[in-house]
């Protein structure tokens, strides 16, 4: 015992430092107040009783910070800078990043780049990630662990329990990935783009979602900036391992196949953190402005449809927002749509007498495809980020417009559409 005691002077077990390297090994830089909340949730329920919220925070966060310091004994974690509001970060050497690589089950390759700066300037921006990762999957506090703390701390932790579910598990996201115009998923060519976040979740209905944070400090046109690079990698195409050529992005990540005509590109997620000076209801309309030629669609008057084919569709939502309604709450407007909806919702059935999907122009002669399962309705059926899949065969008519709260916003938005008739039907990728 003395042994592992001079080994792990903090005093941690196994399992806690395990826990400090995936979520580090995911988030690459992180407080121990966010490693707490991840990974033992049950925590923030406890000390409740202390004098004052830093003597909580330093109670429930005790066990992680010594984790973090045995890590840092053994090489495989670094003090990573302070934050804006004084709280230390940690960050994983190359060796800890291989050690969490094996505990998250990737290879290294696909554990992601580290923040740039980290925390020498603040560590704002990471802060941001990982508070939008940690809105999206709402850690849920286990009740045996909070039972005899005082009446009023197991009811916000049952609170938080019946709260709806979030979207997957910290494997389920993946940080700082490079996403390469040109050279490979190892060493990509310069002015290729690197999402934030990229979470696969397909059990919650989210096969693919690429996440950008912003903490409206930076220029709306830098943000718009990053959809042409998010563009020419969603095109770029190469030979999978049949010697079948697609889109790269499919030869690394699973999600629902393209139809012979549409084209679909995955969906992108803009959470902007009211954190700068820029007000984050402009950065939303100034960017939806400025990439409205990657998620508009065309109208075919002839076929009484919409073609998304190779459009990217764009969600945004702030994280206030995502923090409060978290991913199942109408939390996210969808550029095109003039309201905000659920990010993911239950699929939904085609009613009865639901008319088909019209052929598209130089098709009409071929059988129109059936109401599938699981599809939205065109007319009046939110669509949530299961949607922005399902969608791929069926669009609302009439969208691309701005959100009813951004009509003050100094960007004019596109005139509404009038609906092509009774009858009709819209469809698209996004």
């Amino acid at each position: 015992m003395a042994g592992k005691r001079k080994e792990n002077e903090a005093g941690s077990s196994n399992d806690l430092r395990a826990d400090v390297l995936r979520v580090l090994g995911v988030l690459k830089v992180a407080t121990a107040d966010q490693i707490q909340r991840l990974s033992s949730p049950h925590l923030t329920y406890r000390h409740t009783t202390k004098p004052t919220a830093a003597k909580r925070k330093e109670a429930r966060t005790a066990s992680h910070r010594a984790a973090v310091n045995d890590l840092r004994r053994h090489g495989l974690a670094v003090d990573g800078g302070r934050t804006q509001g004084g709280e230390e970060t940690r960050l994983l050497t190359k060796d800890g990043l291989a050690a969490a690589a094996i505990d998250l089950d990737r290879e290294i390759e696909e554990m992601g780049g580290m923040p740039k700066s980290a925390g020498r300037s603040g560590a704002s921006h990471p802060m941001t990630v990982n508070e939008t990762v940690i809105a999206l999957i709402r850690p849920k506090p286990n009740l045996d662990l909070v039972a005899g703390e005082p009446a009023e701390a197991v009811a916000a932790a049952r609170a938080a329990v019946d709260a709806p579910d979030g979207i997957g598990t910290l494997a389920s996201y993946a940080t700082e990935v490079a996403l390469p115009v040109k050279g490979t998923w190892k060493n990509p060519a310069i002015g290729s783009a690197r999402a934030d976040v990229v979470l696969t979740a397909p059990e919650a209905g989210v096969p693919l979602l690429f996440i950008e944070a912003d903490n409206c400090t930076e220029e709306a046109v830098l943000i718009a900036a990053k959809f042409d690079k998010y563009a020419r990698f969603f095109q770029r195409q190469e030979k999978d391992t049949d010697g079948i050529e697609k889109p790269m992005w499919r030869t690394r990540w699973s999600a629902p196949p393209s139809d012979e005509y549409e084209r679909v590109h995955p969906p992108v997620l803009l959470v902007f953190h009211q954190a700068g000076q820029r007000s984050a209801k402009y950065q939303m309309a100034r960017v939806a402005d400025l990439t409205r030629h990657h998620w508009q669609g065309r109208w075919h008057p002839e076929g009484g449809y919409h073609s998304y084919d190779r459009c990217i569709p764009i969600v945004a939502t702030t994280l206030e927002l995502l923090r409060e309604h978290g991913p199942a709450g109408p939390a996210f407007w969808r550029l095109g749509r003039d309201h905000r909806q659920p990010l993911v919702e239950r699929d939904r059935q085609c009613p009865p007498g639901r008319l088909p999907r019209p052929a598209p122009p130089g098709r009409q002669g071929r059988t129109a495809a059936p109401c599938r399962a699981g599809s939205r309705t065109a007319g009046g059926a939110a669509a949530g980020l299961r949607g922005l899949w399902a969608e791929v065969h069926r669009r609302e008519v009439g969208g691309d417009r701005l959100h009813p709260g951004l009509e003050q916003a100094p960007v004019a938005p596109a005139p509404v559409r009038e609906l092509p008739g009774p009858g009709r039907r819209s469809r698209g990728a996004g």
